[in-house]
């Protein structure tokens, strides 16, 4: 440390070391596409901490804040910090800054420069949204990377390696590159990480990660009445990455290109969710979803919430790691469906995953029937009578493998049909009994549906995968009267 915020003591002249060597041997450890730009805000970062240490005493303004600070691996608490406001310092010794030779050879750098000069002065985005990129600003990212919470850390060419490669690739990339995280309530897994796609995974979030949606607000477990502690994390997510076109200067974005991108919906998102949904039983739901730039020269981040955290979650959904092989397997087949979204068995999956969000058992009910009746009645027809014949019949068939099991069925479904209709007209429910002659109670009703469902999507997105009509996916007469060839 060459500042300490307590004693407020500022730090000498010959404690920031110059780097030993070449250029090329301070550089072997990164790829740097500018060496005068990296020498230049070498110098300007050195000469910088020198001019901001030597304020420190009368400039510095300290500052009381609360934050979150992890107690034990499912639990956070409020601490009392002191934190040092650096920016008040930089503006204060901004014209000093600014006139150094230092300042002035990297403008010099970056002006001449193609590619950089371009992005000065003027808006820099994507899409999503811009900011104005200044040369200060730039000048400044890898000073603050030696401005910490208890002083100023002593000028080091591994630290400053490190932002300046990150600084670097933002201003001559073409792309900007963001994360979406979408923390998952109620579910686990025995991995810390779930692959599906290159830029599709379930991972479990870093402390960094947990803390950073504390900041925003959002609480990633339960309090029970004390505002200060925290306990329950839900620590898995979902974290999409994706990159898109840089925008230099103002350019008019129209919404629809905004909304038809797949990555601002949530859609890929929700898909992963679906696909637990039916994988196996288990309660789980997105607390919400966060999207920021990883760029260092993004700023800010949007998130919308979906729902808050559970204070009591039966049933909670655990991935084991003897299932992770299956899982990919079925995300797998359940993406080369490609199915539309105004599909009989999109329809029918939105409903099934909708079912898992209600707490009330009799509406659980009700979305799981929708499911059945998009899935079994695709093909159309009106009569009510015969609509219940056709869905038990068409169950029975499509989820039986003997006589006995389709028979019981297709009674099952029957009863299960006539249960949804006394739910919705407000008349209390009649229920069959299990197929050892016991008695249901509505939970253990509920919960068959779901299972009787939960394979019949699983058997139609197998058959989705390998047909190019989406629409005929499930070939009801091949069904009903199969060959014996």
């Amino acid at each position: 440390m060459c500042v300490d915020i307590k004693r407020n003591v500022g730090c000498k002249k010959d404690n920031i070391k110059e780097p030993q060597g070449s250029i090329n041997q301070i550089m072997k450890d990164i790829s740097v596409k500018n060496g005068k730009l990296y020498d230049a805000l070498s110098s300007l970062t050195k000469g910088v901490l020198k001019i901001v240490s030597s304020r420190v005493r009368n400039d510095l303004v300290v500052t009381t804040e609360s934050i979150w600070v992890k107690q034990n691996e499912d639990a956070y608490v409020k601490h009392q910090i002191q934190r040092p406001l650096w920016a008040i310092v930089l503006h204060k010794v901004n014209d000093e800054i600014t006139k150094t030779k230092e300042f002035l050879d990297f403008i010099n750098v970056v002006t001449k420069d193609e590619i950089i000069s371009p992005q000065l002065d003027t808006l820099v985005g994507t899409c999503l949204g811009s900011h104005r990129l200044d040369a200060i600003n730039i000048a400044m990212r890898p000073v603050y990377e030696f401005l910490t919470d208890k002083g100023i850390v002593e000028f080091n060419i591994p630290s400053f390696n490190s932002v300046y490669s990150k600084l670097e690739s933002a201003l001559y990339s073409k792309e900007i590159e963001f994360e979406n995280i979408t923390p998952l309530c109620g579910f686990t897994m025995e991995n810390y990480e779930l692959s599906l796609t290159d830029n599709i995974s379930i991972v479990k979030l870093s402390e960094e990660e947990i803390l950073e949606f504390f900041r925003l607000g959002i609480k990633l477990g339960t309090s029970m009445g004390d505002v200060d502690f925290v306990h329950g994390i839900h620590q898995y997510a979902i974290k999409t990455s994706y990159k898109l076109p840089k925008i230099i200067g103002k350019q008019d974005v129209a919404i629809k290109d905004i909304e038809q991108n797949e990555y601002f919906g949530n859609k890929n998102e929700k898909e992963v969710v679906d696909a637990l949904r039916i994988f196996k039983e288990g309660k789980l739901y997105p607390i919400t979803t966060t999207r920021r730039g990883k760029s260092i020269l993004s700023i800010g981040v949007s998130f919308s919430f979906e729902t808050p955290v559970k204070h009591f979650m039966n049933n909670k959904y655990r991935l084991l790691k003897s299932e992770i092989d299956e899982f990919k397997s079925f995300w797998s087949e359940k993406s080369t469906a490609k199915l539309p979204e105004k599909n009989f068995l999109s329809v029918g999956i939105r409903r099934f995953s909708q079912s898992n969000e209600r707490d009330n058992i009799e509406d659980r009910i009700i979305d799981l029937m929708i499911s059945a009746e998009a899935i079994f009645l695709s093909s159309g027809g009106s009569f009510q009578g015969e609509l219940k014949y056709r869905l038990s019949h068409r169950a029975s068939m499509f989820i039986g493998t003997d006589v006995e099991l389709q028979r019981y069925v297709f009674d099952f479904m029957q009863k299960a049909y006539d249960v949804r209709s006394s739910i919705v007209h407000g008349s209390n429910p009649k229920l069959p009994n299990k197929m050892d002659g016991s008695a249901y109670t509505l939970e253990e009703f509920c919960g068959d549906i779901e299972r009787y469902l939960r394979i019949s999507i699983k058997k139609a997105i197998g058959q989705a995968a390998i047909v190019e009509d989406k629409s005929n996916a499930i070939n009801w007469i091949s069904i009903i009267f199969p060959s014996n060839n």
